[in-house]
């Protein structure tokens, strides 16, 4: 996530520079049936995100913090930017599972880092507010393979558990083929995947076996040397397979509304219809599943009930205070010597 830096080169001729121009004002596009998106950081310098919005790029990421009592220097900025700019944007964390790994808490304190730097946003702007992600590019340090996948996960399994307490919602995880296939254990493929692979170009896509112990991805990281107007310079660039509006069911971290099951911005009695048709069946939100277990039940229709008359845009979140109580500190400290224990007995092996 920390491209290069380079210049386009200048058109000799007036023919040349209206290409050029061209080019500038709309970047290539991955593929039909892509959501065009880019993921940035201090690297970027300083972004004009009118420029990136307009130039159909419709999601991004920004680098927000990094290990623990980092925040990037254009993180503020870049949510500013982008959230003025109308852009559907979230953060990612930068883990760094080796800085103290002797620490049974390190997890959870790169990631109340993380959260304190970004709850504001997601009640500045739940309407286009993504997911967080934790971005996983770097070992522990502790061992061979099997220890550090074993490590590796636990940490990433803390980390994410302070999120979703505090915020309501999963991360997602940033990780290249290496990392996905090797390095993470089994259960971790509850959680989505951001996938980094630079090895195919949209409308080509990694094969199956690229995503390791996950299904499938959710974002497709494939260049680190993208080109996008409003940017000086190379940026990672993005896909999400599908249309904006899978995208925003998929990644938008608060679902809008819980209750407005024909999507049209108010939740009233046409929404009471949808689910009554629904009532006793299976299926999505637009068939009445409020709640968004699969099912169809009265409870979806207590939820109906509690934000009836209200409009979609006023539903909001608020963030969990950070844990500080001893429950937390026991069972941090509970999955580490277990983590410790297994890791000894894998050395014995």
């Amino acid at each position: 996530m920390r491209p290069y830096r380079t210049s386009l080169p200048l058109g000799l001729s007036m023919l040349a520079a209206t290409v050029a121009l061209t080019s500038a004002s709309q970047p290539v596009h991955a593929a039909r049936g892509f959501v065009d998106g880019i993921d940035v950081s201090h690297w970027q310098g300083t972004i004009n995100w009118n420029s990136v919005h307009s130039s159909g790029i419709q999601f991004a990421f920004a680098k927000a913090t990094d290990g623990i009592d980092y925040v990037d220097s254009k993180f503020h900025q870049n949510m500013a930017g982008a959230l003025a700019a109308g852009m559907y944007i979230g953060p990612y964390h930068y883990a760094r599972p080796s800085s103290y790994n002797t620490n049974p808490l390190d997890a959870a304190n790169e990631a109340n880092d993380f959260v304190d730097a970004i709850a504001s946003y997601y009640q500045q702007a739940p309407d286009l507010m993504l997911r967080p992600v934790i971005d996983v590019e770097e070992l522990p340090g502790v061992g061979g393979t099997s220890a550090e996948r074993a490590f590796l996960s636990q940490w990433i399994r803390n980390f994410a558990g302070v999120v979703e307490q505090r915020l309501g919602f999963e991360p997602l995880i940033y990780a290249n083929t290496n990392y996905a296939k090797n390095y993470f254990e089994s259960n971790l493929s509850q959680y989505d995947l951001w996938l980094a692979n630079w090895s195919y170009t949209p409308p080509s896509v990694p094969p199956a076996s690229a995503t390791g112990i996950f299904d499938s991805w959710e974002v497709w990281q494939y260049t680190s040397t993208g080109s996008v107007p409003g940017i000086s310079g190379n940026v990672d660039r993005d896909v999400f397979k599908g249309t904006t509006s899978d995208m925003l069911a998929s990644l938008l971290a608060i679902q809008p509304p819980d209750a407005d099951f024909n999507a049209d911005g108010d939740i009233d009695g046409a929404d009471f219809l949808a689910w009554q048709r629904g009532f006793g069946g299976s299926g999505s939100l637009a068939d009445g599943d409020a709640d968004h277990d699969g099912n169809i039940t009265g409870a979806d229709l207590d939820m109906w009930q509690l934000h009836y008359g209200v409009a979609a845009s006023q539903v909001a979140v608020t963030a969990v205070p950070e844990p500080v109580g001893a429950a937390w500190l026991v069972l941090a400290a509970g999955s580490w010597l277990a983590l410790r224990c297994g890791r000894r007995s894998a050395a014995t092996r």
